[in-house]
Parts: C-alpha cells; sequence; structure tokens
C-alpha cells in the first residue's frame, strides 16, 4: 500500500514570499504593497497598491507532482509604475523555485504577460500568469 500525497497551499506560500520579496526590493514602485489572494470588498476599500495572487490549479503530472497555472493581478493608481511592478513581479514570481523547507515549487513551466487589462475602477491592473511545476509531500 503506498502512501497517500498532499500538496501543500500554494496560494499561500506565494502570498507570504511575494509580500516578502516585493518588501525587500529598493524601487519606490515595489513598496506599500498589499498581497492577498482575495480582492477587497467592497471595491471602494481596494488599496493604493493591490497584488492578488490566484492559484488555478492544473493537471496532475505524476503520483506526487502536479502542475498549477497562477495568476498575479496588479492594480496601481500610475501607469508607469504598474508597467514596472509587473515586470518585477513577474521576475520575481519566476525566482520561486528553490529547495528551503516549505518551498512546494520544483520548476517554472512557463509564463504569460504582463499585459494591461481594462480597469473599470480608478488605476491601472496589469496580469500575468505562471504555470509551476509542484511537489507534494507523503501525509
Amino acid at each position: 500500500m503506498g502512501s497517500a500525497v498532499i500538496h501543500d497551499d500554494l496560494e499561500l506560500y506565494l502570498t507570504e514570499r511575494l509580500r516578502a520579496d516585493l518588501a525587500a526590493r529598493p524601487e519606490p514602485y515595489c513598496q506599500g504593497f498589499t498581497v492577498s489572494n482575495k480582492w477587497p470588498d467592497p471595491v471602494e476599500s481596494r488599496p493604493d497598491r493591490l497584488l492578488v495572487i490566484r492559484d488555478d490549479s492544473g493537471p496532475s503530472t505524476s503520483f506526487i507532482t502536479a502542475d498549477r497555472s497562477v495568476g498575479f493581478t496588479l492594480l496601481l493608481p500610475d501607469e508607469q509604475d504598474a508597467n514596472a511592478a509587473a515586470r518585477m513581479v513577474l521576475a520575481l514570481a519566476t525566482q520561486v523555485p528553490g529547495l528551503e523547507p516549505g518551498n512546494p515549487v520544483a520548476i517554472v513551466r512557463s509564463t504569460n504577460g504582463p499585459y494591461a487589462v481594462t480597469e473599470q475602477a480608478p488605476g491601472f491592473r496589469r496580469y500575468l500568469t505562471v504555470t509551476y511545476g509542484v511537489a507534494g509531500r507523503a501525509l
């Protein structure tokens, strides 16, 4: 009889990781971000600098591995800052794979974006995706 495999909460890991990674950057456009896996409700309560990370799941690739498509949505009040911050988030998101304890990400399979998304509320929205290969752990 084999072991059951569980995959860790990738959204939680990426939210904590990107929050710390952005705060550690010296660029002004990286400072003051709210990083979450949910959009604030109501819309009027949105912070000026917001990064929402959403795990859209994906296929299992073996008994212990899977691919996970993750969406990163940024919302900033300034267009140039939105563009720069989106490029920075992509750069940081591609540096996630590693062997440190608690990191489920083994490889970056692909990226898409960043690109502009029409925003109905004030601000500039940018979106990008990263597909990660993740490894589960035995229960």
